[in-house]
């Protein structure tokens, strides 16, 4: 009788504790486990890994594609000036030109090619500024100039034989 009570008991005891709940069978009572009887199911809080993991919805992730920047900065009238000094890191090309008034913005050399020389060793940048809505003649001639600035690292240079800089009347080209 002593015996008999004591599987009882430890079949009870197994049966109710949750680090052991996934082994079905051991007793006919729901002790411990939440929905089936004689044993724990895959919505027990304890350490129970019967199903719970692998029966989770992965979520999706859609990735988004990039926006198509379109740059709709126009073309500086007139280069005036292009210098290219070295550093020890590279090269940056300085640039000068003249526009027809004041109040240009976001005034900048834009590579053509990624910045890649062409079959020629030409790097060629276009001289591009934001034009204001309604031009005013500056007082000055100075008053009407615009300046920008762009850079080629010391890996890239060997490889680039010319700079072109390129504006709406004209263009200069600045051999190394």
């Amino acid at each position: 009788m002593k015996s008999i009570f004591i599987t009882v008991i430890a079949s009870g005891f197994i049966a109710g504790c949750s680090v052991f709940g996934s082994f079905s069978g051991s007793a006919n009572s729901s002790t411990g486990s939440t929905g089936s009887s004689g044993g724990s199911s895959a919505t027990s809080s304890g350490g129970s890994s019967s199903a719970g993991f692998f029966n989770r919805r992965e979520k999706e992730t859609v990735l988004e594609q990039p926006a198509i920047i379109v740059d709709k900065r126009v073309l500086i009238a007139i280069v005036d000036q292009v210098t290219v000094d070295r550093f020890s890191g590279g090269a940056i090309i300085k640039a000068r030109g003249t526009v027809d008034g004041v109040g240009y913005s976001d005034i900048d050399l834009v590579a053509d090619n990624k910045g890649l020389p062409d079959e020629n060793g030409v790097v060629t940048y276009k001289f591009k500024g934001k034009s204001p809505i309604g031009t005013t003649k500056g007082p000055t001639e100075r008053s009407n100039q615009v300046y920008a600035g762009a850079s080629i690292t010391a890996l890239r240079l060997p490889t680039v034989k010319r700079i072109r800089v390129v504006a709406a009347q004209n263009e200069i080209t600045v051999s190394k």
